[in-house]
């Protein structure tokens, strides 16, 4: 089938004809480290399902590239084709976008996610295929959007975190996050199929399988320097409540055969009353599952209490962010954080027989060869069972990159390079092929020491698990 040649419209010459939408919710392909059911989409599936026909299509697991992509959309017809947008996503999203006008000029296109919520103004700038962007959360304004589409009985201009073209100015919505995250429904686990994801979750190890993601609470009050967080999700912490997230565990244990789950929050362990109450709740109802908290905590939520109780419910595992072992660059990046209260977290922690993985930053801003070198040695002088060393990347609308912004050490943006394991910026002094190299340095330092290679192959469970290591090994090494 050829393509079609497309026309451009503004967002208020934009109509469907039909009272109920066929809705395809996309994550797009890319390299990972982790494949693991995309959350968000779930969510935005919940909010418009009663009223639209909804499917969600995980590129990452199904392996399907853009050309797959264009296969698959050969032959279907949808309405709205909605893609979660990470920046690493920058130029897949553009081709794609590019396709579906291609093929189909008539279906909306809209994205959110990360990126929409860090750079707004210029997802739409840099890609007039796409027709609307939604800075932040997203459930409430998406069922709105739909509506408008169809009858455009409701203002553009009140669909919350909305951004579109008014008169070829590109205009943001005001974002709303609700208070109360039971109020968002359960997300569509029949469409996001936990239990048919491979043995490659979030952290890449886990005790029992299948293993499936959850949310517990969203937001983040703290302003480190490099951190996006709050500028997507907001400063305030917002809870589902226990009896919800209890729920949800039984139904994916029941339901799914779901024998272990990750709590994906960013702050999970911010409230210390709730996470007690959370625990005792997983202790009675005695579900014998294991979890772990890959997405990382906060050193200084943790106390002794606390960890005990955790690890009495069934956690095994928690990743934290240590970031740096320059005193200087903890300084910079507002961590409020020091070696010392690392060192005294870390050894409370493995006193519960915790495994530990410390979450690391290679490059930040002034960051000096020499401070690199004391990251690496102090990750290896603590008692963690894995690191993760990632190079600084320049997030839109955090503190330090617009900074760099300001001071022009940042111009052009290298997209491709956002993923976890490339460097899309290095520090003044510093080339990007010697952070890489540091990074690698890093790598060897830390993972090859027997009692790591050790502890790491006992936590093999599977071959099929093997392989995604491997995989994921000389992805690191490259």
């Amino acid at each position: 089938m050829g393509l079609k040649p497309f026309t451009i419209l503004s967002n208020t010459d934009l109509q469907i004809k039909m009272t109920k939408l066929n809705v395809l919710l996309v994550k797009p392909y890319n390299i990972t480290d982790e494949i693991q059911p995309p959350l968000g989409l779930g969510y935005l599936a919940t909010a418009i399902r009663k009223k639209h026909n909804v499917e969600i299509l995980d590129c990452i697991k199904e392996q399907m590239k853009l050309n797959d992509f264009k296969k698959f959309l050969i032959n279907k017809k949808y309405d709205v084709i909605g893609m979660q947008f990470y920046s690493r996503d920058v130029n897949i999203i553009k081709k794609l976008s590019k396709f579906i006008k291609q093929y189909s000029p008539q279906t909306i296109v809209v994205v959110g996610g990360p990126h929409p919520s860090l750079a707004p103004q210029f997802t739409l700038d840099f890609d007039p295929n796409i027709d609307f962007a939604f800075k932040s959360e997203s459930e409430k304004g998406l069922p709105l959007l739909l509506e408008y589409l169809i009858k455009k009985n409701i203002l553009i201009s009140e669909i919350p975190g909305l951004v579109y073209r008014d008169d070829k100015k590109i205009k943001i919505n005001e974002p709303y996050f609700e208070e109360c995250l039971d109020l968002l429904g359960e997300p569509s686990w029949d469409l996001l199929k936990p239990n048919e994801y491979p043995q490659a979750p979030h952290g890449a190890f886990f005790k029992k399988y299948p293993t499936a993601p959850i949310i517990v609470t969203r937001g983040c009050p703290y302003s480190c320097t490099f951190c996006s967080g709050s500028l997507i999700s907001g400063k305030k912490i917002r809870y589902h409540s226990i009896d919800y997230v209890i729920k949800q565990i039984k139904l994916l244990n029941k339901q799914y055969g779901i024998n272990e789950f990750h709590i994906e929050d960013d702050n999970f362990t911010f409230n210390k009353k709730f996470v007690v109450e959370f625990c005792k709740r997983l202790i009675k109802e005695n579900l014998n599952l294991s979890w772990n908290c890959p997405n990382g905590v906060r050193l200084d939520t943790l106390d002794e209490e606390l960890l005990k109780l955790m690890k009495k419910s069934g956690l095994y595992s928690i990743s934290v962010g240590i970031e740096s072992g320059s005193p200087r660059i903890l300084k910079l990046m507002n961590k409020n954080l020091s070696k010392e209260i690392t060192e005294k977290k870390i050894k409370l922690m493995r006193k519960q027989g915790l495994d530990i993985i410390g979450f690391f930053i290679l490059g930040y801003p002034t960051e000096t060869v020499d401070e690199i070198n004391q990251t690496i040695d102090f990750a290896c002088k603590l008692d963690i069972q894995r690191a993760s060393f990632m190079a600084f990347k320049p997030f839109p609308g955090t503190p330090v990159t617009n900074e760099l912004l300001k001071k022009k050490e940042v111009k052009n943006f290298d997209w491709d390079n956002f993923g976890l394991n490339e460097v899309a910026y290095s520090p003044q002094g510093i080339t990007k092929k010697q952070l890489q190299s540091l990074r690698r340095k890093a790598l060897y330092k830390f993972y090859f020491r027997p009692k790591i290679i050790i502890n790491m192959l006992s936590n093999i469970r599977s071959f099929q698990q093997i392989i995604f290591v491997f995989k994921r090994t000389i992805r690191w090494l490259k």
